[in-house]
């Protein structure tokens, strides 16, 4: 087909006229037709026309003028556009007009091939068709799964987006809503602010004391209800003071009844016995009613005396023409009766005011005028003066209060207390902690026992862990008031209680516990005055030591002793008010029902906020005032002391128990039996002096190398040594400093640490590297020149070094290092004066803070002894002396028994485990109150730490039943074990300890009778004893060649010269030093040849206690020169051996001079025997108590004579065999 699109539509000329032949072919002419107009050309020309024309006015409409209306110039803009547009529509005319020719011919419109050659299909062509439509198939099918793929995640991603933007909606409103609480929390929170911070306001100003301030807030506030409760308070204390003044007249009215029968009975008296009239004219009581009564203005205070005053007859109706006034009498109860209690609530509860914003001014503006607390406006000081009417003046304590002067404020301490006693009130001496309130209390007694003459019984109820120090303190300040500490055993406390039945004792020191627990007992006693120490733990109103005492006991006057503030808390302060003033507050059963009781008629249940109950509790301290006594360090620094010193009780840990145990009663050492090659069975070792061995497991039990390897091995340690926290649980010292240490070093204290011991040094440098404490180490292996810079180092103002430890002997001397200001003395010297130096070190002039000492103590150990022997050393009364014995009377057997059960005491009695507890540890290392609460709160968090560990925690001190077995072993083990060492040692049998085998023979008695009856029975006691020595041989083996197999007679002057030797050495063997130690336990036996070779070398003849006894049963010594010989070769032996300085040799010479004395008494006695016959072996039948033991007494008794003096008698007794007479007296101390 031709193509005509490209031809404009009009400009298409139309049809040629057919040719003329086509039609008229009969016409014939010449004449051709003219030639018309070429109707193209016209065509043309009138398009060129009309384009011309076109263009001309698009130029007019381009070029309009500018003044041309609106309208006009939008229609002429309109032309404009469609004259442009003209070729564009033309063209697009043009093609549509084309196809649309083209395609609705006819044939092509039925028929599309009508025009078409149909081409015939070849095989190739067929095939390659085929191939196309496959390929377009599979075209196809993978386009139509792309294309649901595609839908498929566009459904996807629409599904997330859809969640994405209802997410988005959701976040938003949430963060709308967030930000709506936000603020509204702010500005809830900018208004609590301002309300706290007007609330801080007023409790400033009121726990500031700022009175006036504080009104003024209220004011502000108009504030009805704490107008209220200033009114209510206010009417409170005006009412108590009404009825202690009320109360005073009626004792007045009672006394002048009591003194009007007093005179009518003597009266009778004087006209019965008219002869005696002079004297009853002398009598004051007869004279009472011409006698002026002193009476006190209550207002003023002003006093009239003497003439002025009224005369005691016409006391009563002067009292009534003058109102306001009062007789100033000695004796005022504060216990009011309790129909004037309860007529004052009553009064309380009617007087109930309705609280308009009038009256609650009125009462601000009336309560403005006095102060709360301190200050004494007048009417704080009236109520202060109307409870302590009696004043007595105090100067000195009383002269049975000896060894130290109280300081200024103890005395006013001391005077308060009286004021107290004659005014008949209940208090509570509240000083801050180191202040001395025990001396203060012990300053009362004796003041009340020299003055007044008042004896008791005094009842002093105490922590267990302070109980013993109160005892030292008695015996330091008061040694002649009689004190029982009543503790111990239920059969100790029995003996106790039989012995204050028979005699007459001033004070009773005893626990809350037994207070609980021996009510029975106690509680019929009338106590003359009650002191509770650490009164604060009274603060429980509920608790069982209050009910008990307020029920059972009776005591006209009770003392509150407590370092601790008065109680910011309602119901404490309730409890302490409940306990000292029943009358006023026991109608109700809490604070809040007497606090109530007002409010009633109202019907309003009253809830205390913050600032309302600081505002009561301030009102109710003032109620308090004349009762409590308290005074800060900070405001007698001047008078303080510069040291205290406290014994620290610690307990042993299971490890150390167990090893104490046998060494203190066999003396040996336990392991695990590797070195007999029993490896984990078990086994003893003996060692020497076991003195010291016990003060080493006091002290730490890896000083034994052996016992921290194996333990070791047992807990599975690989280093070879034990470190971290098993370092405090195996000993009780190092986990009292475990707890201590932290607190001083969180305070800033720094410490100086003194021990005896070098190699205990070592085990606490491990322990403080271990807790990371930076220290210093002193000792005798430091050179002199390297002292001086240890010194700089420690003193110096920027040292980081905590803690000093030094050793007792080398660090006491020539030190000055007052940077510490804690020392702590880890053992006890044998010799005080070298703690005091030691203590001294840190006390020097520059030492700007308070010194606080700390002496370590193991409970119930040979440390306890140490002390007491110490402290004797320094002349004071020795620790045991006074306890249970309140007169000069009891007999030596009461006193013995008494000694002994000290001695070996119950340890499984746990009652008297005097272990302080944290609160005393802090209390007695704290030097202010801010230090006390920092260390409870540390005490705490401790606590907290150890219980997050569930399960895994174990307690601070190792237990028994962490030990391995070998450790776990009991007596007849060891005994077995110890048995077997010494055989093999010694080629002999029998144990070190039971050296009094070789003594076995008559008492002192029976050795009498038998020179009275003749020799026979003697012989027959003497056969009975061979035959047990026969038995022992057989037990041991035929070593013993030196003792005879046959028995010999022996002659009466060889049996009683033997008899006196037995005697001599008995004395030597039994002697112990003034803290109990039994010297001669290192000289029984020679020291084994395995371990001490060196011992052989050197001796040349080796002796010990036990041959000698051996020589004095064969009766070997011709005389006592022989024996004398023998002995001071021993003693000699021990010198050369020992070095000067060690205890071995410096026993040995007492032990010299024991033997010396002891032969010439026993000579001398047997010559007095000789003269006085059976006199003397009567005499002593009568003394001795019967036995049917042949072994002979551990304690020897000492004859007296008429005119001896008992005066030398020893203290104690430290070792006791089992079949001895408990009724026996104690040695006379002229043998030694």
């Amino acid at each position: 087909g031709m193509n005509t699109q490209q031809i404009p539509a009009p400009q298409q000329p139309p049809a040629p006229a057919p040719p003329p032949t086509a039609h008229k072919q009969n016409r014939i002419t010449t004449m051709p037709r003219p030639l018309g107009l070429d109707p193209i050309l016209i065509l043309h020309e009138r398009e060129n026309r009309v384009a011309a024309r076109i263009v001309h006015r698009m130029e007019e409409l381009s070029n309009l003028p500018a003044t041309m209306p609106e309208d006009l110039r939008i229609k002429a803009q309109i032309e404009l556009r469609a004259l442009r547009v003209l070729n564009f529509q033309r063209q697009l005319r043009a093609e549509v007009i084309a196809c649309a020719r083209r395609d609705t011919t006819l044939e092509t419109a039925v028929n599309v091939k009508a025009y078409k050659r149909t081409k015939r299909q070849g095989l190739r062509e067929a095939r390659a068709t085929e191939k196309l439509e496959k390929q377009q198939k599979l075209e196809t099918e993978r386009k139509k799964r792309q294309k649901h793929q595609e839908y498929l995640s566009t459904i996807l991603q629409h599904c997330k987006d859809f969640k994405e933007y209802h997410r988005n909606n959701v976040a938003r409103i949430a963060r709308l809503n967030k930000a709506v609480m936000n603020y509204h929390a702010n500005a809830e929170r900018e208004q609590k602010k301002e309300q706290e911070r007007r609330e801080k306001e007023r409790i400033g100003r009121l726990m500031a004391e700022d009175e006036e301030g504080y009104r003024k807030l209220i004011d502000q506030k108009k504030d009805k209800r704490l107008a209220f409760l200033l009114s209510q308070t206010d009417e409170y204390i005006a009412n108590l003071t009404e009825m202690v003044k009320q109360h005073k007249v009626e004792q007045q009215r009672k006394q002048q009844e009591e003194q009007q029968k007093r005179k009518k009975k003597k009266k009778k008296k004087v006209e019965g016995a008219a002869t005696e009239g002079a004297a009853v004219e002398n009598d004051e009581s007869s004279q009472m009613s011409d006698l002026h009564v002193t009476v006190v203005e209550t207002a003023t205070g002003r006093q009239l005396q003497g003439d002025e005053a009224p005369l005691a007859s016409q006391l009563g109706a002067w009292l009534e023409a003058h109102p306001g006034w009062e007789p100033l009498e000695d004796s005022e109860e504060e216990d009011e009766d309790e129909d004037s209690e309860e007529e004052d609530e009553e009064k309380n509860g009617k007087e109930n005011k309705k609280g308009t914003e009038e009256e609650a001014k009125a009462v601000i503006k009336k309560a403005k005028i006095e102060d709360d607390e301190y200050k004494n406006t007048t009417e704080e000081h009236t109520y202060y003066s109307i409870a302590h009417t009696v004043h007595e003046i105090v100067t000195e304590q009383a002269s049975i209060m000896i060894n130290g002067k109280l300081k200024e404020y103890q005395i006013k301490g001391l005077e308060w207390l009286v004021s107290l006693y004659n005014n008949n009130l209940n208090g509570i001496l509240a000083d801050e902690m180191g202040l001395g309130k025990t001396i203060q209390t012990i300053g009362l007694f004796t003041y009340l026992m020299e003055k007044k003459k008042v004896n008791g019984p005094y009842f002093i109820i105490v922590p267990l862990s302070t109980l013993s120090n109160w005892v030292l303190e008695f015996e330091k300040w008061a040694p002649s008031v009689f004190v029982v500490a009543y503790k111990g055993s239920p059969g100790m406390r029995r003996t106790l209680q039989s012995q204050m039945r028979s005699t007459k004792f001033n004070v009773l020191l005893t626990t809350y516990e037994y207070v609980i627990k021996d009510k029975a007992v106690l509680a019929k006693i009338h106590w003359k005055y009650m002191i509770i120490d650490e009164g604060h733990r009274m603060k429980n109103h509920h608790c069982k030591l209050t009910q008990v005492l307020n029920t059972h006991y009776i005591a006209p006057h009770r003392l509150l002793l407590t370092g601790t503030p008065l109680q910011n808390k309602l119901p404490e302060l309730w409890a302490l008010l409940n306990f000292l003033l029943p009358s006023i507050f026991k109608s109700c059963s809490t604070f809040e029902q007497w606090f109530n009781a007002p409010f009633a008629t109202t019907g309003e249940k009253v809830e205390l906020n913050e600032e309302e109950t600081i505002l009561i509790i301030r009102r109710l301290h003032k109620v308090l005032r004349p009762f409590l006594l308290r005074r800060l360090k900070k405001e007698v620094e001047s008078q303080l002391p510069d040291k205290v010193e406290y014994i620290v009780k610690c307990d042993m840990s299971g490890l150390q128990r167990v090893l104490y145990r046998h060494m203190q009663s066999k003396g040996v050492l336990l392991t695990d039996g590797s070195e007999k090659g029993k490896q984990g069975k078990g086994g003893a070792k003996a060692l020497m002096n076991t003195i010291v061995q016990l003060r080493k497991l006091c002290n730490h039990p890896f000083m034994f190398h052996h016992i921290e390897e194996k333990y070791c091995d047992h807990i599975g340690s690989q280093i070879g040594g034990v470190s971290g926290p098993d370092l405090y649980r195996v000993s009780g010292k190092f986990e009292l400093l475990d707890r201590i240490l932290p607190k001083l070093k969180a305070t800033s204290h720094r410490v100086l640490l003194f021990c005896q011991m070098t190699q205990l040094m070592t085990i606490m440098e491990d322990y403080l590297n271990w807790r990371g404490f930076l220290y210093l180490r002193l000792d005798g292996t430091t050179k002199s020149e390297d002292r001086g810079d240890l010194l700089k180092k420690f003193n110096s103002p920027e040292s980081e070094f905590f803690i000093f430890l030094l050793s007792t002997r080398a660090g006491g001397l020539g030190l000055n290092l007052q940077a510490a200001d804690t020392v702590i003395i880890f053992d006890s010297d044998w010799n005080p004066h070298q703690d005091l130096q030691a203590q001294d070190r840190a006390h020097r002039i520059g030492q700007q803070n308070e010194v606080r000492v700390l002496r370590l103590m193991t409970v119930n150990s040979v440390e306890e002894r140490i002390l007491a022997a110490a402290r004797y050393k320094l002349n004071m009364d020795e620790k045991v002396i006074q306890a249970g014995m309140f007169d000069q009377k009891s007999t030596g057997s009461e006193r013995q028994q008494f000694l002994q059960s000290i001695l070996h005491q119950d340890d499984a009695d746990d009652e008297e485990n005097e272990v302080p507890d944290d609160e005393t540890v802090n209390q007695m290392i704290a030097r202010s109150e801010t230090e006390f609460e920092t260390f409870q709160r540390m005490d705490l968090e401790r606590r907290r730490e150890e219980a997050k560990l569930g399960p895994n925690r174990k307690s601070r001190l190792v237990e028994e039943a962490e030990l391995p077995d070998w450790l776990v072993k009991n007596d007849d083990e060891v005994e077995r074990w110890t048995y077997e060492e010494s055989e093999v040692q010694m080629g002999r049998g029998n144990r070190q300890r039971k050296e009094v085998d070789y003594t076995d023979s008559l008492t002192e008695k029976e050795w009498l009778k038998a020179i009275d009856d003749g020799i026979e029975d003697y012989e027959e006691e003497e056969e009975e004893e061979i035959k047990v020595r026969k038995r022992r041989k057989r037990r041991k083996g035929d070593d013993d060649d030196d003792e005879p197999v046959k028995r010999k007679r022996y002659s009466a002057s060889e049996s009683k010269l033997r008899k006196q030797m037995r005697t001599v050495m008995n004395i030597v063997i039994k002697y112990t030093d003034s803290d109990s130690r039994v010297l001669s336990e290192p000289f029984m036996k020679l020291p084994s040849r395995h371990k001490y070779p060196d011992y052989y070398e050197l001796i040349k003849k080796p002796i010990d206690i036990k041959k000698i006894l051996v020589k004095v049963e064969e009766c070997k010594y011709v005389d006592f020169d022989e024996l004398e010989k023998d002995f001071m070769q021993l003693c000699k032996n021990a010198q050369t051996y020992n070095e000067e300085a060690s205890l071995i040799h410096e026993d040995s010479i007492v032990l010299q001079s024991v033997f010396t004395n002891a032969r010439q008494r026993v000579e001398q006695d047997s010559n007095e025997t000789d003269d006085e016959g059976s006199k003397g072996a009567a005499e002593l039948d009568d003394n001795a108590s019967d036995t049917s033991s042949v072994k002979v007494k551990l304690k020897l008794k000492g004859r007296r004579s008429a005119g001896e003096s008992t005066r030398g008698r020893r203290k104690r007794k430290k070792y006791l065999s089992d079949d001895e007479d408990e009724d026996e007296e104690p040695m006379d101390s002229s043998y030694i």
